[in-house]
């Protein structure tokens, strides 16, 4: 009996050697000859998944159940990094008339979705740093297929909802769907948050304007988005431990709970016996709900350095008396600091700004004598880096929910996690598709014979012709679990 083995990739690139020979003899040119060797590699693996996908497919055929039917061949298109691939495969009907792609089914290949998971966070993870029209630009010049800047936030915004989809059923209790990594044991915690505000954008276009004119009347209209971090500390380089970053559109209450859960998803909440909180101490940061996370837990409040350094230096200016204030102040000084200010406001001539740095210190110097822990920070860093570096810059304006999916990618990749692969969607079935298989059910039963029902549109081809759908996941569709929508936390 004759066996076949593999070829060796000694001898797949001797072949590929041979194949390219030819044209770096003719043009002599290692940049043009480049050129055509990362052509023809795309060409070549797009040929090659092609024959592979169906040959698979042909050896799936004998393993289709027994009462499905062989419809017919149909193409399908898909774009991977690889480049676009298009195959042709079986579809299949149930007795019931529901169709099935069962090498998609297989394969897990989404249905009417263009891009593979691959493409999909390649994309994904493109976009978090750039425009979408240069992340468009950028994955032709690396796959040779053309995508729109519209689909590339509709990865954006899909992926946004994958990443609060996990962390609602991790909220309601269902670890066992996404199992968790490995999480951190810490018995301090440092957390801090704050809002940054987003421009909105407007509900209609505006006609085309000079740059200059267009920057100058652009609209300031903006919303809040909550943002927190959670880490176990600094390195003697300033670096965090283990950080956290989470970021939600909601209610303060809603935020609170969702933060809880990304934090109880990396850390083990009953290790932890120190919380150091770090805000500006300013609306909803007033309030905060940490204290459920572990009720044994000792939570320590102060202030944000940046909120006490800034108002310092709206009264005294950037200079020597503003940053010996501000000494005093971090050694825990603030008694002195505010007989300084009465005397100042004594002989000043515009003593009003003085009053209000007064007024700010005495309302918050609980928070400002609380504590200082060295390895704290400031929130509107993170703000800036995490989010603002993107998201506002270019002059660009957002969508409430588009703005929150963005937040939420870049907040992931600034985590250290893996973003979340698109799941197949062809374990759903539509309600019509439901009811259609009861029907043929119900049918058997009785010992009727199934047809399907018409709908009044005039003529109707015979049984056996009608064109059908494939298995697919509609707006209707009847699925596992629940999944929610970004417009649910924004």
């Amino acid at each position: 009996m004759q066996t076949s083995t593999q070829p060796s990739t000694k001898e797949i690139s001797e072949l590929l050697s041979g194949f390219w020979m030819p044209h770096l003899i003719a043009c002599e040119d290692l940049f043009k000859h480049l050129e055509y060797v990362d052509q023809s590699m795309k060409q070549i693996r797009a040929q090659a998944l092609k024959s592979e996908l169906e040959s698979y497919d042909a050896m799936l055929a004998g393993q289709v159940p027994a009462d499905w039917r062989f419809k017919e061949y149909r193409k399908r298109t898909i774009v991977t990094l690889a480049g676009e691939i298009t195959y042709i495969r079986r579809i299949y009907t149930e007795p019931s008339g529901i169709c099935h792609a069962y090498l998609d089914e297989v394969l897990g290949i989404r249905t009417r979705k263009k891009l593979a998971p691959d493409a999909f966070l390649w994309i994904a993870k493109m976009a978090a740093d750039i425009s979408f029209r240069k992340t468009a630009r950028a994955f032709f010049e690396r796959t040779g297929a053309k995508i729109s800047h519209w689909l590339v936030l509709q990865v954006i915004r899909e992926e946004g909802e994958l990443i609060l989809e996990e962390l609602y059923d991790r909220l309601t209790g269902k670890d066992q769907v996404y199992p968790g990594p490995l999480r951190f044991s810490t018995d301090t915690l440092f957390v801090e948050y704050d809002g940054i505000n987003i421009p909105l954008q407007k509900p209609v276009h505006e006609p085309k304007k000079p740059r200059w004119l267009y920057e100058h009347d652009r609209h300031k209209q903006s919303f809040e988005l909550k943002c927190a971090v959670a880490y176990m500390g600094k390195n003697e380089r300033g670096q965090r431990g283990g950080a956290i970053h989470f970021v939600s559109g909601k209610a303060p209450g809603q935020f609170w709970s969702l933060l809880r859960t990304r934090i109880a998803q990396y850390y083990v909440p009953k290790d932890i016996l120190a919380i150091n909180v770090s805000s500006d101490a300013a609306g909803w940061c007033k309030n905060h709900a940490l204290d459920e996370l572990n009720p044994e837990a000792r939570i320590t409040c102060q202030l944000c350095p940046y909120h006490v350094n800034r108002e310092i230096r709206k009264a005294f200016g950037v200079g020597k008396k503003a940053n010996y204030i501000i000494g005093l102040l971090y050694e825990k000084r603030a008694g002195k600091v505010l007989e300084i200010l009465k005397r100042i406001i004594a002989h000043a001539k515009k003593p009003q700004v003085y009053r209000d740095l007064y007024n700010y210190l005495k309302n918050n110097i609980t928070l400002i004598e609380g504590g200082r822990p060295l390895s704290m920070g400031t929130m509107e860093g993170t703000n800036a880096h995490v989010y603002a570096a993107r998201m506002k810059v270019w002059g660009g304006a957002w969508s409430e929910e588009g703005a929150l999916a963005m937040a939420l990618v870049r907040a992931h990749i600034a985590s250290g996690q893996e973003l979340i692969a698109p799941r197949p969607d062809n374990v759903m079935l539509s309600k019509a598709q439901v009811r259609r298989r009861e029907r043929y059910e119900e049918s058997l039963f009785k010992g009727i014979k199934y047809l399907p029902e018409a709908e009044g549109k005039g003529y109707e081809p015979p049984q056996g012709s009608i064109v059908l759908t494939t298995h697919m996941a509609p707006s209707d569709c009847v699925k596992i679990r629940h999944t929610p929508t970004l417009s649910r936390f924004s």
